[in-house]
């Protein structure tokens, strides 16, 4: 399967924790995180991180995909399910996806106060 698309994306865990800490942090949430992510995220112990993780993957996915117009934040959700983190898609980024027949690999990390997020889009 051929490599189709590379996306990387970086975001500081303060600069998250200062948006759930501000006034604007509902907003900022519903605009950005599915109610799956929320979910999975705001319990944790270590919000920020897992928010800013989310952040760099829908960053990095949209690099990747060459930054298809009219996709949103919400189009891109990350989820976890006992195995390495995955896209489910809808909306313009799922449509996108699969109209190039690609498929995306994802990574996350967080480590001295940044989140990161690589994506490898390939063929199916």
């Amino acid at each position: 399967m051929p490599i189709v698309g590379l996306g990387l994306d970086l975001c500081s865990i303060e600069r998250i924790q200062r948006i759930l800490d501000g006034p604007r942090a509902e907003a900022f949430l519903h605009r950005v995180y599915t109610d799956g992510e929320r979910a999975y995220c705001a319990p944790r112990h270590d919000a920020a991180s897992a928010y800013a993780a989310r952040f760099a993957a829908k960053e990095a996915l949209v690099k990747a995909m060459g930054v298809p117009p009219g996709v949103k934040w919400r189009d891109m959700e990350v989820v976890r399910e006992g195995g390495p983190p995955r896209f489910v898609l809808s909306g313009v980024a799922r449509e996108v996806m699969e109209a190039r027949g690609w498929e995306a690999m994802l990574a996350l990390t967080h480590d001295a106060g940044v989140a990161a997020a690589t994506v490898v889009l390939q063929t199916k």
